[in-house]
Order: structure tokens, then sequence, then C-alpha cells
């Protein structure tokens, strides 16, 4: 995209297959999720911070609207308050780097 070749709206029609496949993979995480709080329940685990990067990384993209529930997101924003995450956000693709 950077080069101007394609357009928002052919990058989406060719990323659409693995958007599905993408939306697929965090309802399948979501399911093994507590229902709220972190991802297993009141205090943060390995599984959280072992997530959170793959996650934080990938709501920069316009695609992250389209796949991630109210319950994901409302899990990357408890994330987002640990002092363990703010600590180590610069630098990363959520803090505005680029690849």
């Amino acid at each position: 995209m950077d080069d101007g070749k394609l357009s928002d709206a052919e990058v989406r029609v060719q990323i659409r297959e693995e958007t599905e496949k993408l939306r697929n993979y965090l309802s399948v995480t979501e399911s093994l999720m507590a229902p709220e709080g972190y991802a297993f329940g009141e205090k943060p685990s390995w599984a959280d911070f072992f997530l959170y990067p793959l996650l934080a990384d990938l709501r920069m993209v316009p695609e992250w609207k389209e796949v991630a529930s109210p319950r994901m997101s409302a899990w990357i924003e408890i994330m987002d308050k640990l002092p363990a995450v703010e600590a180590t956000k610069a630098g990363t693709l959520s803090a505005g780097a680029r690849p």
C-alpha cells in the first residue's frame, strides 16, 4: 500500500478470505476465555501476556473493527492499563511504529 499500487478497496478484496480466518481464530480464542476480565478471570496470567502483543499490533489495522468482538475489545482495553504493558509499548505497532 505504501507504494500506492493498490487501493484500500482492492487490498480488502485480496485479504477477505484471511480476514474471515482471523475472525474464526478470535472466536475460538474468545470461547476459551472467561466471560469478563482477563483471559482466565480476575487476575492476569501468562496467557494474557502472550496473547496481548499479537492482538495489540493487530488492532492497528482497519480489519480489527470487523473481527474483534466486544469481549475481545474489552479485554485489550483492560490489558492496556497494566503497568507491564505500558512499560513495553514503545516501538510497537500499537504505539504507531512501522514494520
